[in-house]
């Protein structure tokens, strides 16, 4: 019965699949093709079938009533956790492996959690498979267990398929799978917990069997599994569409539009979700109308998002490339630290100071900056200078580090990419010395700290200005929490408040003692003291100086110190503690008790009353202001993940700006702003003391309020503010080196004025506006200000009161230009891409100049290194030009694009320069026809001199279009009978 059951449902996949591909001429073969059995038997049980005794000597104690509901979000069962202890324990047996597929790191841990304090006949050996666990954990999920041993793998879905466990025996599945879908309420995506399909329970069902008898447990009824879909929903309804139009828009045109391609696939996503990715490409800078900008051809070809294409070229704009580059590859991969949980350590008592080891390492990295993208390239920057040929030097620096050694790969390895394809999509970026010393980067090879100096910035502002510009309008607020109930408490502690930590409800009970609680948290970080309340149910914990573990003081944020941080940490954690166990203390595993200390932040995101929550295990997961005049603080994100919860986003990448008084974050958010915002600005126009920005298109939106401190801002500096958001527009739409020279150029005037407004702190003068979260600026002055569309680009200038909407555009040479002389003409074509053309395409231009002279009768067709020149009388120069730019040029410019695309990932070193360069394997006949195929019926075919070189063209049909070979010999370059010269008869 069973056996028939997976046939039908196979079946019916697959005669979906034949029906979509059906068509005239497409013959249908519907018999099966049967490939393999399973060599050993499996049993699945269900929920219902425990309930009724199917396992001896354990009946689950569980709710059945809520496995009504299949569809939307799903909340595990927490009485799902004691089930699967109870059997595991009484299946477990030495020697066995049982594998439980659970939906993601919280409930693997949380069903960790339930394992410990529980004695057993048989002890377990406990492995985590998820995606943020080093490979070389995951490696160990593949050993036998210990003797004597019991192997227990708590996995996510990356064991159903990506990893196999060969000895697994018993599997339990929990029904539920995290998957991303896309919300369209917030129109973002979302990771929630959803019901899996059927096909996804028959997949884990084939986890066991493979050495011996399997058991599958399904955690949830029979029933229930008929109400399950036949088969999981495709990514593409899941995922944002802008990468996809943009590469279907690009690579894919000759076939129609996105919205046509994407409109015929199998299950095809809404139409609304498609005009919104291409909307949003517009507001990137990657579309201009219907036609792909220069930004969008950049993005399609580089291994990363949208946003982080347009932060390599913002860097390499401001003169930091390297730093652009770091960040984005660093972004692209998984997070290169290992991550710190109780499974991962021998011993349980050893995670408090594992974490905090991690903990303080990421803060180390951070530098004071706190910003996530800062924190990746400092750690990288240290890399360069590791011995990495000294294995045991490399490892010591990777275990000192908490870094995964496979994942620093993969990011090294994805840093030499993103330059060298940035060299190929931008010839003019080529040049940039860091950017040559990143591409010649070999993955052993070590630079010299003075080196590496010089190849990063230390204007943390430069950084920031890009880091900006590439992921607006993704701002978050982080709001400070003045009114803490506890607030009087620790004020009244006898210690610096500043500096104190509260503890509440500590656990266990025999932590609530001065001597322990004063060990435990000085072998976390620097404390200077501990004392307890009179009732002895309250610690107050004075933290000690940071500087004792390289942890630097930041002008950002002024965070509680590290120790008050770290136990925010164990209070989410449950372990126990070594200060016990080393005194003979048997205890069960517990979390540390409730921490509170002042001024803690929450963010808001969007401009809405959304919640967003950073990576809690990272150096930003609870943040504080110790100073007490600022009330908010403003950050950048690098993408926003909802959550369960409607109102709840996971913020990832985050950069927290310079804070209020400083000036400089207001400029960065106000030189990108982008998008539909009302901005008015506050206080006369002589100078504004601050600026509110609103959401124009969300009912109910926060406003950002924000401070010009301590300076003004008046319309001068609105000027210089208008000029260089033109030349950002200028850049994106054609990223060559004169747009980057003005775009640097407004950079460095615009941050002289900043400078010389700064000046005004700490005089009679100074503007003290410092915003406070309830908005409170009803009763300031208020100038409305307007965003004029520019003559080109899509950042729009900022108008206000009078006409100072007008920026300076540089003198930019045009790519096609037109001399006359008489009856004489001249007509110039100086595309970009040229100077990235190889050699051999070169070689065949020249020749298609040389078609194209004798064709029109021109006087000449010349090819120089950045242009192409042909001049002649002017009706042949007029006839002649249609056809060299719509023709012979853009099909050597697509040529440019897919060279671009095929770079490999670590390019070897140069090689010798020789007479005649040989052909490179993307520049075979079949893959350069294969190339064309991909181009449009408008582009230029290939030229009948390059059809006669590579023998595609018989000799009669070459004398027959009016070429001949005054010499045949065999070519060095292809191997093939070719003309050393072809000349016109």
């Amino acid at each position: 019965m069973l056996a028939f059951s997976l046939w039908r449902h196979v079946q019916c996949a697959g005669l979906r699949f034949l029906d979509y591909f059906a068509g005239p001429g497409v013959v249908i073969e519907k018999q099966p093709i049967v490939v393999g059995s399973r060599r050993f038997p499996t049993y699945p049980y269900y929920l219902d079938d425990l309930v009724n005794g199917a396992l001896p000597g354990f009946v689950p104690r569980v709710r059945m009533d809520r496995f009504e509901k299949v569809g939307g979000r799903v909340e595990v069962n927490p009485q799902l956790f004691e089930t699967c202890v109870g059997i595991v324990e009484a299946v477990a047996k030495p020697g066995l492996c049982v594998l439980i597929f659970l939906p993601g790191l919280s409930e693997i841990e949380q069903l960790h959690e339930a394992f410990y304090g529980r004695t057993r006949k048989c002890p377990l050996d406990y492995h985590m498979l998820h995606s943020v666990v080093p490979h070389e954990q995951q490696k160990r999920a593949l050993l036998p267990p210990p003797a004597g041993h019991c192997k227990v793998v708590l996995s996510t879905n990356i064991a159903e398929s990506s990893i196999t466990i060969p000895d697994v025996r018993y599997v339990l599945d929990f029904g539920i799978v995290r998957k991303m879908v896309f919300d369209e309420e917030r129109a973002m995506q979302s990771l929630c917990n959803t019901w899996s399909s059927q096909a996804t329970c028959r997949q884990r069902r084939g986890r066991c069997g493979r050495l011996q008898d399997g058991v599958i447990i399904y955690l949830f009824p029979r029933n229930h599994y008929d109400r399950l879909q036949p088969y999981a929903s495709p990514e593409v309804l899941g995922v944002p569409l802008e990468s996809i139009y943009l590469k279907s828009r690009v690579l894919l045109h000759h076939l129609g539009s996105p919205e046509k391609l994407l409109s015929q696939l199998i299950d095809s996503p809404p139409q609304q979700r498609i005009a919104a990715a291409a909307q949003n490409l517009k507001d990137l800078g990657a579309l201009k109308g219907d036609q792909v900008a220069s930004l969008g051809r950049i993005a399609v070809f580089m291994p990363t998002t949208i946003q982080l294409t347009k932060l390599v070229v913002l860097s390499w704009a401001l003169g930091i490339p390297a730093d652009g580059i770091v960040i984005a590859a660093a972004l692209s991969t998984q997070d290169v630290f290992k991550m710190a949980a109780p499974a991962n350590c021998r011993n349980l008592e050893d995670f408090p100071a594992h974490l905090a080891h991690n903990y303080i390492t990421r803060c180390r990295f951070d530098a004071g900056q706190f910003s996530e993208p800062i924190m990746y390239r400092n750690l990288y920057k240290e890399y360069l200078t590791v011995p990495k040929t000294q294995a045991r030097q490399y490892h010591q620096w990777l275990d000192e580090s908490c870094v995964s050694v496979s994942r620093m790969s993969q990011f090294a390895a994805l840093v030499v990419e993103l330059a060298a394809k940035l060299g190929a999509a931008v010839p003019s970026a080529k040049a940039h010395p860091a950017l040559k010393i990143l591409t010649a980067l070999k993955r052993s090879q070590q630079l010299p700290a003075e080196e590496v100096e010089r190849l990063f910035t230390q204007d943390y502002d430069r950084l920031k200005f890009a880091i900006v510009g590439a992921f607006q309008p993704s701002f978050v607020q982080g709001e400070i929490n003045t009114q803490n109930k506890n607030k009087g408490k620790i004020n009244n502690c006898g210690f610096d408040p500043m500096k104190t930590c509260l503890l509440q409800s500590i656990k266990p009970a025999e932590m609530a003692d001065v001597n322990n609680l004063w060990e435990f948290c000085s072998s976390l970080a620097p404390t200077k003291d501990v004392k307890l309340n009179d009732t002895g149910k309250m610690a107050f914990i004075e933290c000690g100086d940071d500087r004792q573990v390289r942890v630097p003081p930041s002008d950002v944020v002024r965070q509680m110190p590290v120790v008050a941080q770290l136990l925010h940490q164990l209070m989410r954690q449950p372990c126990r503690f070594q200060v016990l166990t080393s005194q003979g203390i048997r205890h069960e595993a517990s979390k540390i008790g409730s921490p509170n200390f002042l001024n803690g932040m929450k963010w808001h995101v969007n401009g809405m009353r959304t919640m967003g929550s950073p990576y809690w295990r990272s150096n930003m997961g609870y943040m504080c202001e110790m100073r007490g005049e600022l009330k908010c603080h403003w950050g950048v994100c690098s993408s926003l993940l909802g959550r369960e919860g409607p109102d709840q986003v996971r913020i990832t990448g985050l950069t927290i700006l310079p804070p209020p008084g400083s000036m400089s974050g207001t400029v960065m958010i106000l030189a990108f702003l982008n998008g539909p915002f009302k901005v008015t600005f506050l206080g006369d126009p002589e100078g504004f003391h601050g600026v509110q920005v609103t959401a124009a298109d969300q009912a109910n939106a926060r406003p950002m309020v924000l401070s010009f401190a301590p300076g003004w801002w008046s319309l001068r500096e609105m000027s210089l503010l208008n000029d260089f958001r033109m030349a950002m527009d200028e850049l994106l739409a054609s990223p060559e080196q004169e747009a980057a020279d003005f775009a640097s150029n407004t950079f460095e005037d615009l941050m002289q004025a900043v400078e010389q407004q700064k000046r005004w702190g700490g005089t009679k003068d100074a503007n003290t506006f410092l915003p406070d979260a309830d908005y409170s600026i009803a009763r300031e002055q208020q100038v409305e200000a307007r965003l004029v569309v520019p003559s080109r680009g899509n950042l729009e200038l900022y108008e206000v009161g009078q006409s100072h909407a007008c920026a300076r555009q540089h003198e930019r040479r045009a790519e096609f230009a037109c001399e006359q002389d008489g009856a004489q003409e001249t007509f110039r074509a100086s595309p970009s891409w040229l100077a990235s053309l190889s050699s051999l395409g070169r070689s065949d231009l020249e020749g298609d100049l040389q078609i194209l002279r004798t064709k029109f009768g021109l006087a000449s067709a010349t090819l120089e290194r950045r242009a192409v020149n042909i001049s002649g009388a002017l009706p042949a120069v007029e006839a002649a030009r249609k056809e060299l730019v719509e023709g012979i040029l853009q099909y050597y410019g697509t040529q440019v694009e897919w060279s671009a695309a095929e770079l490999p990932a670590e390019p070897e070193e140069e090689p010798p320069t020789r007479a005649i360069p040989k052909r490179k394997e993307s520049d075979s006949p079949s893959m350069r026809s294969w190339a064309i195929r991909g181009i449009p019926r408008g582009l230029y075919p290939r030229s009948l001199s390059q059809r006669w070189r590579h023998g595609e063209m018989h000799p009669r049909l070459a004398r027959s279009a009016g070429i001949k070979a005054s010499q045949v010999s065999s070519c060095q370059a292809c191997g093939r009978r070719c003309d050393a010269s072809i000349s016109s008869t």
